[in-house]
């Protein structure tokens, strides 16, 4: 087993997170979740949503970075396109129960963009359907978020419309034509998956819907 120092030990090494700001390097694999990136004399492996943008071998790449420290002494390392991805991470995992591994679950599913909407919409049956966590974990999300991204001091991105406001169309129009909201979410969620990274319109993502309601594919 590879000597290691004790977590409590090691626990005294927070103090040096503000050091690291962000990595910019060669991606030299992708694994999932994973990518690994060198940088100088070190490779490191950063854990990155969907939605970052230009993720191949070969490439430069400047990441943001968060990174904790687990109990058997290895550091996790989270990397981020921009700064709004960050903050809302650490808006996440500032919530009670929700940690480092929620928080990114949460954004590895739902765009940063996408959640601010969803919040202010305090859409729980969407959030529910999307994160798969339980009601009573994204309601206290929604007790303490809310407040905090639609206060407008500016301390915190609060983008337009996005690719959000398509897929409730598509819902709410699904569900008008007499379908039943588990079918409608159970066919949307494969489609967001099909679509994931990508910003279809409402027209084009009812046509795909329709066609998974009705079995044509």
């Amino acid at each position: 087993m590879p000597w290691q120092l004790p977590y409590a030990v090691l626990s005294g090494y927070q103090f040096l997170r503000p050091m690291f700001e962000y990595i910019k390097g060669i991606i030299i694999a992708i694994e999932n979740e994973d990518v690994m990136v060198e940088s100088g004399l070190f490779g490191f492996r950063v854990k990155v949503t969907p939605f970052v943008p230009s993720l191949q071998v070969g490439n430069e790449k400047k990441l943001l970075l968060r990174f904790f420290l687990k109990e058997n002494g290895e550091f996790v390392y989270y990397g981020f396109e921009d700064s709004g991805e960050r903050q809302y991470f650490d808006l996440l995992r500032d919530t009670k129960g929700i940690g480092p591994r929620t928080a990114f679950k949460i954004l590895s599913r739902i765009c940063w963009k996408e959640l601010y909407e969803l919040i202010c919409a305090e859409n729980v049956d969407f959030l529910v359907s999307r994160t798969n966590l339980g009601s009573k974990t994204i309601k206290r999300i929604l007790l303490e978020l809310k407040p905090r991204i639609i206060k407008g001091d500016g301390t915190l991105p609060s983008p337009g419309l996005t690719q959000s406001q398509s897929w409730q169309e598509v819902r709410s129009a699904l569900t008008a034509l007499g379908y039943s909201t588990s079918e409608v979410d159970e066919k949307l969620n494969e489609l967001w998956k099909e679509n994931r990274g990508t910003d279809p319109s409402t027209e084009s993502l009812l046509k795909q819907a329709l066609k998974k309601m009705s079995g044509r594919e």
